[in-house]
C-alpha cells in the first residue's frame, strides 16, 4: 500500500529536465499543486535548433538554470559535475529523471544510489524513434534496471521500456498532454470568422495543415509528393505547412518544381499565433518517420481536428483511433497518405464528426490527469522498502 499524500507532502521531489518546454510547464504547475517540495532543474533553458518564446514569468514552481548557454553547448562533464553538486544541496527524497540520454540523467541516476534514494524515469522515446544498436541499447538497460518506477508517454513507449527490462508492475502510461483549454477557445474564436481568414491569409477554404521542424525525420517531402497527386484532381483543397528547419529550402524548391499550387509556407509561429492556421484547416496530418510523441497532435485535436498520423508516431495508437477521429498511416507506403487524403478530398468519410471524437480522446490528456498519475507512481516509489 502507498503512502499517504499526506506523507507526501513533506517529501522533497526534484525533476531533472533538459530545457523549459512550454507544454511541460503546465505539468509541472499542477504537480507542484500536488507537491509544495517540487523543484526543477534544468540544463538549460533552450537548444540551438528550438525557437519557442519562453516565458518564465509561466514557470509557478521552484526551478534552476544549471547553464546559460544552450543545451547543444554544455559540455557533458561540466554537466555531469554540476548536476551531482545542485542534488547534494537539494537532498531529494525521490529524483524524476526525464530520459537517460544526459550527463545529467547519468549523474541523478549515480547520486540516487549512492545516497539511497528513489528514482523515476520518464520516458517517451519508442523502439521506432531511430536504428537500435546493441550496444547502446545494452547501456540503456543498465540504467532502466536501475530505476525504481516509471512514467511513460504512451502504449508505444511502454512496450519499449519492458523491453529495455523496466519491471510492468512499476510502469505507468501518463500520456503527453498540452493546454487544450488554450487551444479549443482560441480557435474557435477565429474560426467563426473563418473565411475572412482565409482571405486573409491567401489560402482556400478547406486545408490540410502540418506543424513541426522542416527536417528529414518529418518526412515532409512525403506529403508533399502525396498532396500533389491530390491537387492535379482537385484545387479546392490547400496544404499549409507550418515551420522552419534546414529542409526548408529543399522543401521550397520541390514545390516549385512540380509546380505545385496552393501550397502555403508561412513560416514558424508562436503558440500564440499557432490557433489562427488551426482555425482555417480540416484535417491535420503528421506524416513523420520517426517521432517520440508529437505533441502537435494533442494540440490539433483540442482544436477539434481529425487526424492524419504516421505509425511511427508515439501518440499511435493513444491518441489516433483508427475510423474515428483520424487514420494512421504508414510513412514508407508512397500511396496510403495519398488515398487517405483522396478518401477526404472526395467527401467519403465525415471529418466533422472525426473532429467531435478528437475532443472526447484528448479530453482525457491534461496536465492534471497527468500530475495525479505521476503523484501514485512517487507514492508507490516510496513505499518500496
Amino acid at each position: 500500500m502507498c503512502e499517504s499524500t499526506e506523507v507526501l507532502e513533506n517529501k522533497k521531489i526534484v525533476v531533472l529536465h533538459n530545457i523549459i518546454a512550454p507544454y511541460k510547464t503546465l505539468l509541472f504547475n499542477a504537480l507542484y499543486d500536488i507537491f509544495p517540495d517540487l523543484k526543477v532543474l534544468y540544463i538549460s533553458k533552450t537548444e540551438n535548433r528550438r525557437e519557442w518564446d519562453i516565458k518564465t514569468d509561466e514557470l509557478k514552481f521552484p526551478h534552476e538554470i544549471m547553464f546559460e548557454s544552450p543545451l547543444d553547448e554544455v559540455p557533458a562533464v561540466s554537466l555531469f559535475r554540476y548536476t551531482w553538486t545542485s542534488l547534494n544541496v537539494l537532498n531529494p527524497d525521490v529524483l524524476i529523471i526525464d530520459g537517460y540520454i544526459y550527463a545529467s540523467s547519468w549523474a541523478g541516476l549515480f547520486w540516487a544510489k549512492v545516497n539511497k534514494r528513489k528514482v523515476i524515469l520518464w520516458s517517451s522515446s519508442n523502439e521506432d524513434d531511430h536504428d537500435r544498436m546493441f550496444y547502446k541499447e545494452s547501456v540503456k538497460k543498465f540504467f532502466v534496471k536501475k530505476c525504481d518506477a516509471y512514467n511513460v508517454y504512451g502504449t508505444k513507449s511502454r512496450a519499449y521500456l519492458q523491453k529495455l527490462g523496466a519491471n510492468s508492475n512499476k510502469l505507468t502510461i501518463v500520456g503527453n498532454n498540452t493546454d487544450n483549454a488554450f487551444y479549443y477557445s482560441e480557435t474557435m474564436k477565429l474560426r467563426n470568422d473563418r473565411a475572412a481568414l482565409c482571405k486573409k491569409l491567401n489560402v482556400p477554404g478547406k486545408n490540410f495543415l502540418y506543424i513541426g521542424r522542416f527536417s528529414s525525420e518529418k518526412n515532409i517531402l512525403h506529403l508533399l509528393d502525396a498532396y500533389r497527386r491530390i491537387a492535379e484532381r482537385n484545387n479546392k483543397w490547400g496544404l499549409i505547412l507550418v515551420g522552419s528547419g534546414p529542409q526548408k529550402k529543399e522543401i521550397e524548391d520541390y514545390t516549385q518544381k512540380h509546380r505545385i499550387k496552393n501550397v502555403s509556407l508561412p513560416g514558424f509561429k508562436q503558440k500564440i499565433d499557432i490557433p489562427e492556421y488551426l482555425a482555417l484547416s480540416d484535417v491535420f496530418i503528421l506524416p513523420s518517420r520517426s517521432e517520440p510523441w508529437g505533441i502537435v497532435v494533442n494540440e490539433a485535436m483540442a482544436a477539434g481536428l481529425p487526424v492524419l498520423v504516421s505509425k511511427k508516431c508515439g501518440c499511435y495508437p493513444d491518441l489516433v483511433k483508427d475510423g474515428e477521429n483520424g487514420f494512421a498511416f504508414d510513412p514508407f507506403d508512397k500511396d496510403e497518405l495519398f488515398n487517405l487524403m483522396k478518401k477526404i478530398v472526395e467527401g467519403k468519410t465525415d471529418i466533422e464528426e472525426m473532429g467531435r471524437r478528437s475532443l472526447e480522446i484528448v479530453s482525457n490528456f491534461t496536465p492534471e490527469k497527468a500530475a495525479g498519475i505521476i503523484s501514485g507512481t512517487i507514492r508507490c516509489a516510496l513505499n518500496e522498502v
